[in-house]
């Protein structure tokens, strides 16, 4: 616009600027507003949501303190079907395949265990879900399965003293006594004095130990 204009020619100019441009103001002020609610109204169904699994799990695990096991396997289920994008679903999951496993009904454990891996949002969650599939599989005489959901989980993770045991373990049923004692020893390693696990993987070193003394003596 010329800075010299008088000031009638600058009204007359803004006026034609309006009457060119004010359809995609307005239209770009709609579209602005209807992001910003679309965004708040999101947010807003998102947090409904996000209460209404918490109040589902916080039965689940009441039921769950209390050994109503019915309650729990229909919370859980509701969880998983209908708020299965929650973090709650997958702590279900993991309930249920810890009733599964307690009841020695370990497919069922496994398949609960695995929709965990295929679904869960966490590392912690995830690396739960692994290290509880692969110790079914091996009670079910797989290790290579075992084997095969661990993976190369583990290497860098907080859990790596637990996966370094199942590893043990693993080795353990195909009969390599010096990679299990080689896995037991990274997990002594990696696990802190007062860790809850730390005395039975302990003791399962020991008795290695001891084994494979007498078994060298043996011979």
């Amino acid at each position: 616009m010329d800075t010299h204009a008088t000031e009638d020619q600058q009204i007359a100019a803004l006026k034609k600027w309006w009457k060119s441009n004010s359809g995609s103001i307005v239209t770009g002020i709609i579209l602005g507003l209807a992001v910003l609610f679309g965004t708040k109204a999101w947010f807003a169904w998102q947090d409904k949501i996000a209460r209404q699994a918490s109040d589902v799990y916080a039965v689940m695990m009441t039921a769950l303190q209390n050994g109503n096991n019915q309650a729990v396997t229909e919370k859980a289920g509701v969880l998983i079907a209908d708020f299965s994008n929650t973090p709650y679903a997958a702590l279900a999951a993991l309930s249920l395949a810890r009733l599964r496993i307690e009841d020695g009904e370990l497919d069922a454990a496994a398949t609960q265990l695995q929709w965990v891996l295929d679904n869960g949002g966490t590392d912690y969650v995830r690396d739960t879900a692994r290290l509880r599939l692969a110790r079914v599989k091996l009670a079910q005489g797989d290790p290579d399965a075992a084997e095969s959901v661990l993976g190369n989980a583990g290497s860098s993770s907080a859990a790596e003293a637990l996966f370094s045991e199942v590893r043990g373990d693993i080795h353990l049923a195909r009969g390599d006594r010096d990679q299990a004692l080689a896995s037991y020893q990274r997990a002594l390693a990696s696990m802190s004095e007062d860790f809850t696990g730390r005395a039975l993987l302990q003791l399962k070193y020991d008795d290695l130990v001891s084994s494979t003394a007498a078994a060298g003596t043996a011979q």
